[in-house]
């Protein structure tokens, strides 16, 4: 029965809309959906937007990657070295201090130790205390035989100085 309603369908003649009420159909479908403010919105999409929006999707989804990718090698490995900054100096340091046999009793030695941009020492100057051969061959054992670490200044080692108290301390247990 469907078929057969089709095929009397197809077999109808088909008439034609003289081309003067087509053009007016479509220029009052026209004016009808200009006439209100999304219909005008939803032609401009259409006419303007449409072929611009493949493009438009594809441009951003490859900067989008592009952004990643870069973001992704730009990651900062963590190191367990402390991070040093650049622009203030820092002073040396006493990295292993060889031990001591003061024998001067309880007033402490104070010496100034220049120490070089690779972390040796260059000599040292007693300031206050006893300077006695006894105690100035125990400083020279303990300075020439500990290790440092040198100043920076910007990063980069340099020379520099730094003020060494030393002392007897007696503990009875």
């Amino acid at each position: 029965m469907w078929e057969t309603m089709q095929a009397d369908l197809r077999g109808m003649p088909r008439l034609q809309v003289p081309p003067e009420l087509a053009l007016r159909l479509r220029v009052k479908a026209s004016q009808a959906l200009h006439r209100n403010l999304v219909g005008r919105v939803r032609l401009w999409m259409d006419n303007v937007l449409q072929p611009m929006l493949l493009p438009a999707s594809g441009g951003v989804l490859a900067a989008v990657i592009c952004f990643c990718l870069i973001m992704g090698s730009l990651v900062v490995p963590v190191t367990k070295t402390p991070d040093v900054p650049l622009g203030s100096p820092t002073p040396p340091a006493v990295l292993e201090l060889a031990p001591i046999d003061l024998t001067n009793g309880d007033a402490p030695v104070v010496v100034v130790v220049p120490v070089d941009a690779g972390g040796r020492a260059m000599g040292y100057r007693v300031l206050s205390g006893e300077s006695s051969p006894q105690i100035l061959h125990e400083l020279d054992r303990v300075i020439y035989f500990s290790n440092f670490q040198p100043a920076t200044w910007f990063g980069r080692p340099t020379h520099g100085q730094f003020v060494l108290s030393l002392r007897r301390i007696t503990v009875r247990g």
